[in-house]
């Protein structure tokens, strides 16, 4: 009995569907490209359950007629190539014919098309990859793709999805990158019920619908800190909107990378991206929408399953072109004013600078790159003790003053105790956080009038996941229409401005991840670090009496000398030392 059996088309069908459908936001990505290939200007999208109960998209693009529908659901059916080496040359999304066939096999479908100048339009519907009614329709512009009870047949698979909301961030994701990418096309969104994305066509072509999409997109907080960016070589251009040096956020989560108008996930991008910050980023990271146009021999997008990845024939003059557009545009002209810039030319970058991208360019670690809480939690210093006498919490301390409104000077012990004021005051306001939250006991100030921001789409997907348990931790957040988010009381140990509170919310959008699989401890570390970092900042002028009752509750602190992400909170110079450096032999 041989042991090498061929598998069945079902198994292969399965199989196939794997490969290319990972979680309902990707069929939804596939949907979309077939519809922008098809020379769509209008595409509607319909989402119930999250995507597992529905995904429908309609399209007012050239359609097709009853030979091409049934083809088109066969496996490696395709209009975008003819042979292999057509690969090189893509102008289009789509290309494997793979995509309809896996929808296909783990879902129910109906598909429904008219071609322009036909008398009628024509439907298909089934399920599991098999072909169950074959009807007329109405003549209406377009094709119509419904995608119902996905992975209904493949149990196994559903049980990895992660929660609605989870997936309903993922689904407006893609079709916050798709109307990024594609601004010929108007688009809508409706999910449940709400329409959450509603996009059209502006007069005055390119640079006023990019504006108008990441303000739509990015959120007015996020657009707000943004400037635009464009430069060309020889057979390549880069553009689009950028953080500036100024406006920098918590993670990774609101990049958008696009190769000719398909987003992608590039190591080099995106570290060409950082390396044109330079010095500028201290741990934090930007936003962009960022564009290359190129020739499409010039890269190759069939390295990846999903096409999420590319790889580029010439990786240093991309590098280059990248690094440089946004050191020029941006850090040169925004920043020259205000003399933060490097001297011309310093910073700028060749192609020797590139074969190292990977290790040399790599941005500071991401907070929570994956939407992790277990990064940010403070629980272990990042930073050795600093040497402070050990008996400083138990001396009487002379005040000196304030030095650059930033660092209080005590004396203590014959010597000098320079304090961050900062980083003091998140010590102090984290642990007593955590004490009133391990008792049950936070003290919450309901807000006379609530404080708003507004957030991306998927982001306030994010934040509504979180909102039942923020309510336990004090915080009672609100939503009003889509995109806007409301504080309507917080802990009364934590003073939010509007501004403090557009950034708090930020932050937690972008690192927060499920909250069913993080620990109850993890969960409030996070929530008592990012709150903390609206406590007193540098450049805050803090009064006598101030200083010393900051001093008097870090003495009580279980871990006075680091802050809640383990950087010192002070240091103590002897005045043996200080008398060292004076070439005294004495203090006197």
């Amino acid at each position: 009995m041989p042991e090498i059996k061929v598998l069945s088309e079902d198994v292969i069908a399965k199989i196939a569907a794997g490969e290319v459908i990972e979680r309902p936001a990707s069929v939804l990505k596939e949907l979309i490209e077939n519809s922008l290939d098809a020379g769509a200007s209008k595409i509607e999208i319909d989402i119930k359950k999250a995507g597992r109960g529905l995904i429908r998209v309609h399209d007012d693009g050239r359609g097709m007629d009853r030979e091409d529908l049934k083809l088109a659901l066969g496996r490696h059916a395709t209009s975008k190539l003819n042979a292999f080496d057509d690969l090189y040359s893509l102008a289009t999304f789509g290309f494997r014919g793979e995509a309809l066939y896996s929808i296909f096999a783990v879902s129910r479908l109906k598909l429904s098309s008219h071609r322009a100048g036909a008398e009628s339009g024509y439907g298909l519907e089934g399920e599991g990859g098999h072909i169950t009614a074959e009807i007329p329709t109405a003549p209406v512009k377009g094709t119509t793709i419904e995608a119902a009870d996905l992975f209904f047949n493949t149990p196994a698979r559903a049980k990895f999805m992660k929660s609605d909301a989870a997936e309903r961030a993922h689904l407006i994701k893609t079709v916050e990158e798709a109307a990024l990418a594609n601004l010929g096309a108007a688009f809508r969104l409706v999910i449940d019920g709400a329409e959450i994305l509603s996009l059209p066509v502006l007069p005055g072509g390119l640079w006023e619908n990019l504006k108008h999409r990441a303000a739509a997109i990015f959120g007015k907080n996020i657009y707000s800190g943004m400037a635009r960016v464009e430069g060309k070589t020889a057979g390549m251009a880069v553009y689009g909107f950028v953080s500036r040096s100024d406006a920098l956020g918590a993670t990774r989560a609101n990049q958008h990378f696009f190769v000719n108008r398909r987003p992608v996930n590039s190591a080099l991008l995106r570290q060409a991206f950082y390396r044109g910050y330079g010095h500028m980023l201290v741990g934090k990271h930007p936003s962009c929408a960022l564009f290359v146009e190129l020739d499409p021999g010039a890269f190759d997008a069939n390295i990846h399953p999903q096409k999420r990845d590319v790889k580029f024939s010439g990786e240093n003059e991309i590098f280059k072109t990248v690094s440089n557009t946004i050191y020029e545009e941006l850090i040169t002209k925004q920043t020259a004013s205000v003399q933060l810039a490097a001297p011309a030319g310093e910073n700028k970058f060749s192609a020797a600078d590139v074969p190292a991208y990977r290790e040399a360019a790599a941005p500071p670690p991401a907070a929570a790159d994956n939407g992790s809480l277990f990064d940010l939690a403070g629980a272990a210093p990042l930073a050795e003790t600093p040497a402070a006498p050990a008996d400083w919490r138990g001396k009487d301390l002379n005040y000196i003053g304030q030095l650059a409104k930033s660092y209080l000077l005590f004396e203590c012990e014959a010597g000098l105790l320079v304090v961050d004021q900062h980083a003091a005051q998140e010590r102090v306001l984290f642990e007593k956080y955590l004490e009133e939250f391990s008792k049950g006991a936070i003290r919450v100030q309901p807000l006379l009038v609530p404080l708003e921001t507004e957030l991306s789409r998927s982001q306030m997907e994010t934040v509504l996941k979180w909102r039942d348990w923020m309510k336990t931790a004090g915080f009672e957040i609100d939503q009003r229409g889509p995109a806007v988010a409301l504080l309507r009381a917080a802990p009364a140990l934590f003073y939010f401005t509007q501004p403090a509170f557009a950034d708090f919310l930020g932050y937690l959008s972008e690192v927060l991840g499920e909250p069913q699989k993080a620990a109850e401890d993890m969960k409030r570390s996070v929530i008592a670090t990012m709150a903390c970092k609206k406590s007193i900042k540098a450049h805050d002028f803090v009064k006598p009496q101030e200083a010393l009752r900051l001093m008097d509750d870090l003495k009580k602190a279980k871990d006075g000398y680091h802050c809640p992400h383990g950087r010192p909170t002070l240091f103590h110079v002897s005045a043996a030392d200080i008398a060292r450096r004076f070439q005294r032999s004495s203090a006197l």
